[in-house]
């Protein structure tokens, strides 16, 4: 157990590194507010790394008297709920705060954190962080009697990106202007958007947070025997993203033997939230069960630094930053693809009501191309009764679309 004198030591280091912190707006700025002022706790969860601490230290700035924690510190490890009423008794002590707020940062480190949580919930504001799905489970939400308020976080969107470099609005018609845009967004397609590793540029931590996710939050949280198979399989589904898929068709290339394996290996890394897997759209769930799935990782750097995408594959990172984008959106998403081959990127939808259609390619350089990508839309469209069909572009083309089609830059999609 640590001492007593050491635990008001870390406190006190982290309040003071919290309060010397350079914080910039985030999108999920005015919901986390507004969630903050309710009484029940707010958990955020999502991928490592995506800005969970970040967001809770710029709250705790916002809101002086709270004292944050993160159990990721070595010096915590096989804690359990013991420490929590330690922490908690030296808090109150020491600052006799009007309103109790504990920042518990990857608080799935601790054992029974969440009755120390249900049993002090009345009294005591809670921000809770996890990097894993398994944070949000049956057990957790009956231990908290369901009164929570579970908030995912994203890596940053290209507009957030934008705000982190110093970049102001954007015009799209100042040269300029334009030109500082489409550097920046080369920029977001190969580094993504993990705020510190990513506005940096560095490369070596971006590969570390891969490894970190699947030996961290994969292989201890759901006891994975076969660490070398999911590893490869998560490095080739990385290199691949898009990219229809069967699990019997991933035996060879991972040296897994099963298929229920790799099934069980993709929902686990999907909890996780290092992929997003999609369905081909249909009516009937039973077909949607069956038909191949399209995969997608959570952040275009993980393709670039743990995978082996090749750079002609750069319509691949097009669409997982669309496909990233969705989901931040909470769109409900699928693939389109007919008998015949034809196929649509995502079918937005609303439950299962499609909505609109969205087709991505890198250029658009002559009428082949055109009816290439335009094609499927209408074929989709006819076939879905959808009438917003969208075709995306990193660069606008001097050819124009077939009626009903809405041409856009990827970059105006992403800032609209």
């Amino acid at each position: 157990m640590i001492s007593y004198e050491k635990i008001k030591e870390i406190l006190a280091t982290s309040e003071y590194e919290i309060a010397r912190m350079k914080i910039f707006p985030r999108q999920v700025d005015c919901t986390v507010k507004e969630h903050f002022l309710k009484p029940v706790p707010l958990v955020l969860h999502g991928i490592r790394r995506s800005g969970k601490t970040y967001i809770m230290n710029k709250l705790m700035q916002e809101n002086p008297g709270g004292v944050y924690i993160n159990f990721e510190d070595e010096r915590f490890i096989g804690s359990g709920s013991d420490l929590l009423d330690e922490i908690y008794n030296i808090y109150i002590g020491v600052k006799s705060p009007e309103r109790p707020v504990m920042f518990l940062d990857e608080v799935q480190n601790i054992k029974g954190w969440e009755k120390f949580v249900a049993r002090l919930q009345s009294k005591v504001k809670f921000v809770i962080s996890g990097s894993n799905a398994s944070l949000m489970s049956s057990e957790y939400s009956s231990a908290l009697t369901g009164r929570h308020i579970p908030l995912r976080i994203f890596p940053l969107s290209f507009a957030e990106f934008l705000v982190a470099k110093g970049t102001g609005k954007p015009d799209f018609f100042i040269t300029e202007t334009l030109a500082v845009l489409r550097a920046l967004f080369a920029d977001y397609i190969q580094f993504g958007g993990f705020p510190e590793a990513s506005l940096s540029k560095d490369k070596t931590l971006l590969k570390s947070y891969f490894d970190s996710i699947i030996y961290r939050d994969v292989i201890p949280r759901f006891n994975i025997q076969n660490a070398a198979g999911i590893e490869a399989l998560s490095r080739y589904l990385v290199s691949n993203p898009g990219k229809p898929f069967s699990f019997r068709k991933l035996i060879p290339v991972t040296n897994i033997r099963h298929e229920d394996t790799i099934k069980s290996y993709i929902n686990f890394l999907e909890k996780a939230y290092l992929f997003t897997q999609l369905q081909r759209f249909d009516y009937s769930l039973k077909k949607q069960m069956v038909n191949l799935k399209k995969i997608y990782p959570a952040d275009t750097s993980f393709s670039k630094y743990a995978g082996s995408l090749f750079s002609e594959e750069r319509g691949r990172m097009l669409e997982t930053i669309i496909c990233n984008e969705l989901k931040r959106r909470n769109a409900d998403i699928f693939y389109w693809k007919n008998a015949y081959g034809k196929e649509v990127d995502f079918v937005v939808c609303q439950g299962l009501k499609p909505l609109s259609l969205i087709q991505v390619s890198e250029r658009i350089e002559n009428e082949k191309i055109m009816k290439r990508e335009t094609e499927p839309l209408l074929l989709a469209a006819e076939d879905l009764k959808v009438e917003e069909l969208i075709l995306l572009t990193e660069v606008a083309p001097h050819l124009k679309a077939p009626y009903g089609i809405t041409i856009k830059t990827t970059m105006e999609f992403l800032l609209q």
